[in-house]
């Protein structure tokens, strides 16, 4: 049985991972066991939340894409991580959702963008950690890509 219990817009199930909801643009996330509760930006678009080792850093945000398509922004985005120093080793970019992640100085980043039910709208994330530790978030990544949806639909 799946307990769940509800604080200040993030259910916490019984196996430790929590629930983050995003009223303003729709989406959810699960935030792993020994994350901190999602710290609300102040536009209301998303937050950050970290590891209790302060090593891992989950950022999660809404955008409005504006006059690009998902992959047009998502695209931009891999340019401007490779413009930061980071080496891109993998992406996937479909008209619905997109996937990159890459690595910089002993560190990997994973990304994931879905579009949400307003076709100008995305919802994204980022997850942070040690490169070290690739082995022990591999399974959180797979978590979190599946747990990631929109909420609200007409």
């Amino acid at each position: 049985m799946l307990s769940l219990f509800v604080f200040a817009g993030t259910a916490f199930s019984a196996d430790g991972w929590a629930r983050y909801l995003n009223p303003r643009y729709g989406y959810g996330v699960d935030i792993p066991p020994g994350f901190s509760p999602v710290s609300e930006s102040d536009n209301s678009d998303g937050g950050t939340s970290r590891s209790a080792d302060g090593q891992a850093e989950l950022a999660v945000w809404g955008a409005n894409l504006l006059n690009d398509t998902l992959p047009s922004d998502v695209e931009s985005r891999i340019h401007s991580s490779e413009d930061g120093g980071w080496k891109i080793t993998y992406s996937k970019l479909t008209g619905k959702w997109a996937s990159w992640s890459g690595e910089r100085d002993g560190r990997i980043f994973y990304a994931r963008a879905i579009q949400l039910c307003q076709d100008d709208q995305a919802g994204y994330f980022q997850l942070e950690y040690p490169a070290s530790q690739r082995q022990a978030f591999d399974p959180l990544v797979d978590r979190l890509v599946k747990g990631f949806k929109h909420t609200i639909c007409e």
